[in-house]
């Protein structure tokens, strides 16, 4: 008897587990960054992007350099990797390094941009957990410091449901959301851009790491605290049994 109910048990929280499993699609996952300025006073521009629609690493990557061969040096470079290792865990990472020279090398970087996106579904109600750390240094094209955001909410909607707009140097935490069945967009990009004019130095290392877990349904958590019970009296019972 212990045996059967302990294999049903199992059954029932391998169907949870599968459950959970399947309960987010991947829609789309994007990266892009850009960096535009000038090499020897005339126009330069670098841009990248990439997508994907399965689990896996997408890669954007922007520089910008003056010289050829051996006298090459980077300006300005900037990357975004973005790891979906299954559709309810990723990771992205973000490095941005500004450095034109002084000012006798008619270098600078006027502006600069990177991004992430990813569109998913949920068909059951989710937990999504995420958190972050970022690191920056510089100047932004108003003369503040550089700083991301990040936000998640329904796909086409204007409102969000999360929102963080001024993550800086130093910003470091997490957030925690319950998810209705849907469609989402998560969004990360920046709130003030990175910038390096001639003789300055700026940049922008982050990295975010997502996941969503589907929140059990009552019936499932009801069904799961039966079968401990019912193991736990048939238990007792056979101690009783072999006591007497």
């Amino acid at each position: 008897m212990i045996r059967f109910l302990a294999t049903a048990l199992l059954g029932t929280a391998t169907f949870a587990a599968t459950s959970a499993h399947a309960a987010v699609t991947i829609g789309t996952q994007i990266v892009d960054t850009r960096l535009t300025g000038t090499i020897n006073d005339s126009p330069a521009a670098s841009e990248g992007s990439d997508a994907g629609s399965r689990a896996g690493t997408i890669t954007a990557a922007a520089q910008v350099v003056t010289g050829v061969g051996s006298g090459t040096a980077v300006r300005g470079s900037s990357s975004v990797i973005a790891t979906l290792t299954s559709p309810e865990r990723g990771r992205v990472t973000f490095r941005r390094t500004l450095a034109p020279g002084t000012v006798g090398d008619g270098a600078a970087i006027l502006s600069s941009s990177a991004g992430y996106r990813y569109f998913f579904t949920a068909d059951a109600p989710t937990a999504f957990d995420v958190n972050w750390g970022v690191a920056a240094y510089g100047i932004t094209s108003s003369g503040g410091a550089p700083s991301q955001g990040l936000s998640l909410g329904l796909r086409g909607a204007f409102d969000t449901l999360l929102r963080f707009d001024d993550l800086g140097d130093g910003a470091s935490g997490s957030a925690q959301l319950l998810l209705d069945p849907g469609s989402y967009e998560l969004r990360i990009d920046d709130t003030f851009a990175p910038v390096a004019p001639a003789g300055v130095r700026s940049g922008l290392s982050s990295q975010y790491s997502f996941a969503l877990r589907t929140v059990p349904e009552p019936a499932t958590w009801m069904l799961l605290l039966l079968g401990f019970g019912v193991v736990g009296v048939s238990q007792r019972r056979r101690r009783a049994a072999l006591a007497n």
